[in-house]
């Protein structure tokens, strides 16, 4: 994106960019609709829909319906065989039984397939060149480190350099197999990214299976607009799976017991939600990736939802630091009635780990403790514990400050994400104290 400047001057030129851009990925939507059609042997997929590059949710590339879609319709329904699958036992760690990442045994199998189009890779072709390039951005491969650092989150920021240094790792261990297919690191990550933003996971039994469908990978995420789900059936009458708003992106049982693939008679198919509305001509079709907070989708899917209620904020690691919170500050621990070590240990029995809030709800097990337990009253805890984290140094900057910066549209898109994403956070804790983002907002 240019400058403001740039962008008047040479806006027709922009535009005509634009146009013949969109004009192009509407060709190679129909072209790929074209292949899926002929891969699930189902003609009537390019009467229902049709890739966009620009949806009107999403604002990116996505799938649309191109006429209304009933409840419970079948959109399409891709058969096993077209599916790529890393299947791991469940008590596996990030590595595999090789001692590499998952994710990059799949990116490595991506780019092996993108390179042999006549033999392994002809099947999948189309959809391989579909696969996005560049690949979303994401903070473990992406971020430099002035960027990391501005998503002021030290979990994000350790759980982004573990990736790193995996990845780094694992490019040494594949480097033999790039050198032979002449692809280089910088493939590689992009590949990664690609299986990163992409895939999700079901449990079969014994095993969790890290899955890339075509055509459900192009199908974008809302929390609070999905109209779609994803499900896998043996057999029209006998459905096995459950809907992606479990499965996707996290581990979700099924009525599978066992470890072996069957692949003859098996589907994922993406389907209107029977229990919502029809999807009117036009509209995109949206499917929730999971019930989860910004978190992994900014790690690993590089964006940040701007309609996510499950976006969370820690407030207290364990019990531990919430009693000391509570010594700590003279006005809560002169209200507090009982802090001795049998209500630490019965608050320990209500909650082992980390107590956190969203931005309209607060932990039940925080409100037990404290309501319950230390019989002092939760909400000014919360309040008091919110206040403290906006401005006990974990934030370099103010409020007013993030919103006036992410107007200035001087901020590189990396850079972006991660204001976007410390903004969230500090919209959930400014939410108990009877605020919201729109008071920052400068006035017309």
């Amino acid at each position: 994106d240019g400058a403001a400047s740039g962008v008047r001057r040479h806006g027709r030129a922009g535009r005509r960019r634009a146009a013949v851009r969109a004009a192009l990925e509407a060709v190679e939507g129909d072209d790929f609709m074209h292949w899926l059609s002929c891969a699930c042997k189902d003609d009537g997929i390019a009467s229902r829909v049709r890739v966009n590059g620009a949806c009107a949710v999403t604002k990116a590339r996505g799938i649309e319906a191109v006429r209304p879609l009933a409840p419970g319709e079948v959109i399409f329904s891709i058969p096993y065989s077209l599916v790529m699958e890393t299947r791991l036992a469940l008590d596996a760690s990030e590595a595999d039984g090789r001692g590499e990442a998952w994710s990059s045994a799949m990116a490595m199998d991506i780019l092996e397939l993108k390179r042999d189009f006549d033999g392994a890779g002809a099947s999948r072709r189309r959809w391989l060149e579909e696969l996005p390039c560049p690949a979303p951005s994401t903070p473990a491969m992406d971020f430099n480190e002035e960027e990391l650092a501005m998503i002021e989150d030290e979990r994000v920021r350790a759980e982004a350099i573990r990736v790193r240094t995996a990845h780094e790792r694992d490019v040494v261990t594949y480097a033999d197999r790039l050198a032979h297919i002449g692809a280089s690191a910088d493939d590689f990550r992009e590949a990664r990214n690609v299986v990163h933003s992409r895939v999700f996971a079901r449990r079969d039994g014994d095993c969790v299976s890290k899955l890339l469908v075509p055509g459900v990978d192009m199908v974008n995420h809302s929390a609070t607009l999905a109209n779609a789900v994803v499900r896998v059936v043996t057999s029209p009458e006998n459905c096995q799976g459950r809907a992606a708003t479990e499965e996707i992106a996290d581990v979700s049982s099924s009525s599978s017991a066992a470890c072996d693939v069957v692949t003859e008679d098996k589907y994922f198919q993406l389907v209107v939600d029977p229990d919502g509305e029809t999807i009117d001509c036009g509209d995109e079709v949206l499917i929730s990736y999971g019930a989860f907070p910004n978190d992994p989708f900014l790690m690993y899917f590089g964006f940040v939802p701007d309609d996510n209620p499950n976006d969370t904020v820690i407030l207290f690691d364990d019990v531990d630091e919430l009693f000391e919170f509570i010594e700590r500050d003279e006005t809560l621990a002169a209200k507090a009635l009982c802090m001795d070590d049998d209500a630490k240990s019965r608050a320990r029995a209500v909650s082992p780990s980390a107590l956190s809030c969203t931005i309209d709800a607060v932990d039940g097990a925080l409100i037990q403790i404290c309501d319950g337990i230390i019989q002092i009253p939760w909400l000014d805890v919360v309040r008091a514990r919110c206040r403290n984290i906006l401005t006990g140094g974990r934030f370099s900057t103010k409020i007013a400050e993030d919103v006036a910066l992410a107007r200035s549209n001087t901020l590189s898109p990396n850079a972006a994400l991660a204001l976007a994403f410390r903004l969230h956070k500090k919209a959930i804790l400014i939410a108990p104290l009877g605020q919201s983002l729109a008071q920052y907002e400068p006035t017309a």
